[in-house]
């Protein structure tokens, strides 16, 4: 016959232990306790802690595993057991620790009950510490003086003893996985459940809206020769007087959408007859021409509404031109007042800055682009974040990346708020009032509603506080 010695003969109760470790970790995840701490692994003097969100926010449970038949007045259990009493005092574990003891029998389990059975029994408690130490503590080490005694006996009252076999343990975890609705394993297949539910589009109409709005451009547009060499020569000789867009062509032809009268400072620049063209055959023929032709149109606009423009990342915000303020804001498109820029307070003394200093600007910006699609101009509005250091003048891209990275919370970009702050852009930049007379030519430009589309299909809007399956997990 041979004889077969499992995990070896020096490692038979470890191997033991890590078994009941097992079923322990199995019968408090099926109760929605999650383990974050083995000291088979980090080596710790505890042998696992969980946490339970669910249940106990914020607390720790320290656990001790015991696959044996325990005895009180175990010298080394002793030890151990006032080891977990000064943890659970040591203000860094957090919120009031918790020790939970697991054992597959007790010896005299009458005495135990009197320990754990939630009262506090300070003359059982101190006959035990005179044991302790008498009995357990080594040369030259601290014993449980009086005003310890009580601290120790409500350690004790509120720690629990679990006491199961393997066989145990496994069949209270199966009953709990089966009823319990805190079980780990119940409540990732439920969320797995709900997840592949979720990639199948709700069955009900519902109306998209997309990020894009129509524009009516002017019917017409005009172009004509001009002797400047190049446009900085116009713009150079015309900074004084109100000049209309325009775009200066590789064949030195001035292109625009203002008529070329009395008014328009650019006719003392033309050397030849005028043109008149149809926008149409621009958007169809050219239409990337014809998107930069209505773009730089558009920014005259939006200046004289008091935005100013980002050139390199093409984002538009308010400037707060005067610093002491707090914050700047508008009237939006529900007639309330709506804060476009906010003065950000340095909170606490640092190396480089002092309590109460300005450390940037947070503006409300939009990133703009003007798109010609089927013939016709589009504008696409984007929502953002954009930073100055004096609340006016752009500042370099990566100093501005760095701050944003703090300002990223994926919770608060929910569809009906950046529809919100859609319709709000649409407002400001097409309908609110200028800031500086319009030109004559504004008239000419109308702006459509966000393009829609009504489908047979519905996206399901997850929770704001919806857990991810990733913050569960399941023993394979």
């Amino acid at each position: 016959m041979t004889i077969r010695f499992l995990y070896g003969r020096r490692e038979s109760l470890h191997g033991k232990s890590e078994g009941y470790k097992k079923h322990i970790r199995r019968y408090l995840e099926s109760i929605g306790f999650s383990q974050i701490t083995d000291s088979s692994i980090q080596g710790t003097f505890e042998d696992m802690v969980f946490v339970n969100p669910s249940t106990d926010p914020g607390r720790r449970f320290l656990v001790e595993s015991k696959a044996e038949v325990l005895s009180l007045h175990s010298k080394k259990f002793a030890r151990e057991l006032v080891t977990y009493f000064e943890m659970t005092q040591n203000p860094c574990l957090g919120k009031d620790p918790k020790f939970i003891l697991f054992s597959e029998d007790l010896v005299k389990p009458s005495e135990w009950e009197v320990f754990f059975d939630g009262m506090v029994n300070s003359n059982k408690v101190k006959e035990w510490c005179n044991w302790y130490n008498t009995k357990c503590l080594k040369e030259g080490e601290t014993t449980l003086d009086e005003t310890t005694v009580h601290r120790f006996a409500l350690f004790l009252a509120n720690s629990e003893v679990i006491v199961g076999s393997i066989v145990d343990l496994l069949q209270a975890a199966i009953e709990n996985q089966s009823m319990s609705s805190l079980s780990i394993n119940k409540k990732a297949k439920s969320l797995l459940k709900l997840a592949e539910r979720r990639k199948v589009p709700v069955c009900s109409k519902s109306r998209l809206v997309m990020n894009i709005l129509p524009i009516t451009v002017p019917t017409c547009y005009y172009s004509a020769v001009t002797d400047a060499r190049d446009k900085q020569e116009i713009y150079y000789n015309l900074k004084d007087v109100i000049t209309p867009p325009f775009l200066f062509t590789k064949n030195k032809e001035i292109l625009t959408f203002a008529e070329f009268d009395s008014d328009n400072s650019l006719c003392k620049y033309l050397n030849g007859s005028i043109k008149t063209m149809l926008t149409s055959d621009m958007q169809s023929q050219n239409p990337s021409f014809a998107s930069q032709l209505v773009n730089i149109h558009l920014r005259r606009i939006f200046w004289n509404r008091g935005l100013f423009r980002d050139p390199v990342a093409e984002i538009y915000y308010f400037p707060m031109i005067d610093q002491t303020n707090e914050r700047l804001t508008i009237i939006d498109q529900r007639q309330k007042q709506r804060w476009v820029v906010r003065k950000i307070i340095q909170q606490e003394d640092s190396k480089y800055k002092r309590k109460g200093d300005v450390n940037f600007f947070f503006h409300r910006g939009v990133e703009l682009q003007t798109q010609t699609y089927w013939g016709q101009s589009f504008v696409e509005l984007i929502p953002r974040r954009y930073y100055t250091f004096d609340g006016k003048t752009y500042s370099e891209g990566e100093k501005r990346a760095k701050i944003d990275r703090g300002f990223r919370n994926p919770a608060y970009d929910r569809s009906q708020t950046r529809l919100g702050l859609m319709r709000f852009w649409r407002y400001v930049m097409f309908d609110s009032a200028y800031k500086i007379p319009a030109e004559k030519w504004f008239i000419k430009f109308q702006f459509g509603d966000f393009v829609a589309q009504t489908v047979n299909w519905a996206p399901k809007v997850i929770g704001r506080n919806q857990a991810s399956l990733w913050d569960y997990k399941e023993e394979s």
